[in-house]
């Protein structure tokens, strides 16, 4: 009785690790998509973007900011992939732009051509790539006042930005974009507050990854962001609104089939949010059950301790 209950204490860190390895190949290859509860910041978001206008008549787009690398793909890039099928389900027309990020250039838009092949999105119509810019503070100043001075030429094609048939109209940040939306894995969003919408008064959808929610909420609480979708779980809330939206378009009949992530053509998110979600609880919960069998141990022998203690005293 003595050895188990010291195992259970003193389990080798080997074994844990190969568990929870194990459970997360299993639960990837064989759980489901996660439904939870919509956290609220979330939802303002979802709310901000559903009540965008960008109407060719508006003469409005929305613009995602892309800032962010290939480490963070499983939180930024399925907080994207959630976004744009939004924007597409409801015919958003809307611009990608990184700046200060070279892999935000080449893995926004990339995400974006998967999606359009199968919502069908034309670029230079329906969406547009404005590259990569430098992160200056002369860029923000330029492009507040001048979107297609300061763009100059598009991403994919390297054209001039005007010449595109959604740039009809198109000229100050003010007039001409409806919301602004930083997916990020670093404190860009902040740039886009003090240089653009202290000038602007522009509407910001923040998207960041877990660890900096905690300076996020602030912003939130002040409306200088209108919506928050904080990490995976943020990404996962925002892919289920998206997935509820869906369904009803298929309903209705406007839709033939709901979305399915394995048909993209670079495989780069195979794993919708919400099946990263379910594995994610359920390595949580495996460390949960690790955390109390090693305190139950420690309570069955230390009152095994007090039993023996009393045993030898009473023999004495």
């Amino acid at each position: 009785m003595g050895r188990f209950l010291d195992l259970m204490q003193n389990l080798d860190r080997r074994i844990i690790y190969l568990v929870i390895g194990v459970l997360l190949v299993v639960v990837l290859l064989l759980g489901k998509s996660e439904t939870g509860v919509v956290l609220e910041p979330t939802q303002k978001f979802f709310d901000s973007v559903q009540a965008a206008d960008t109407s060719p008549q508006s003469h409005k787009i929305i613009v995602v900011g892309v800032t962010f690398a290939a480490n963070t793909l499983a939180e930024n890039g399925n907080q994207m992939r959630a976004l744009v099928r939004h924007l597409m389900l409801t015919h958003k027309r809307f611009a990608v732009v990184a700046v200060g990020e070279p892999q935000g250039a080449a893995q926004g838009p990339r995400i974006v051509k998967d999606l359009a092949a199968q919502y069908g999105y034309t670029y230079g119509t329906d969406w547009i790539d404005f590259g990569y810019q430098l992160p200056s503070l002369g860029f923000y100043k330029l492009y507040t006042k001048d979107i297609p001075n300061a763009i100059k030429e598009d991403g994919q094609l390297k054209k001039p930005i005007a010449s595109f048939p959604i740039m009809d109209g198109i000229k100050t940040v003010s007039d001409n974009v409806a919301m602004h939306v930083e997916i990020t894995a670093s404190s860009s969003v902040f740039d886009w507050i003090q240089y653009v919408q202290n000038a602007t008064h522009l509407k910001i959808g923040y998207a960041c990854t877990g660890v900096m929610a905690s300076e996020a909420y602030p912003l939130l609480d002040s409306g200088q962001i209108s919506g928050l979708m904080a990490g995976l779980k943020g990404a996962a809330d925002y892919e289920q609104l998206t997935d509820s939206l869906e369904q009803a378009q298929v309903q209705a009949g406007t839709r033939k089939a709901m979305y399915d992530p394995k048909a993209t053509p670079s495989l780069q998110l195979p794993q919708p949010a919400r099946m990263l979600m379910f594995t994610q609880s359920a390595a949580h919960l495996a460390i949960i059950i690790f955390i109390i069998l090693g305190n139950v141990g420690l309570l069955l022998s230390t009152r095994l301790a007090r039993k023996n203690g009393k045993e030898s005293s009473a023999h004495d």
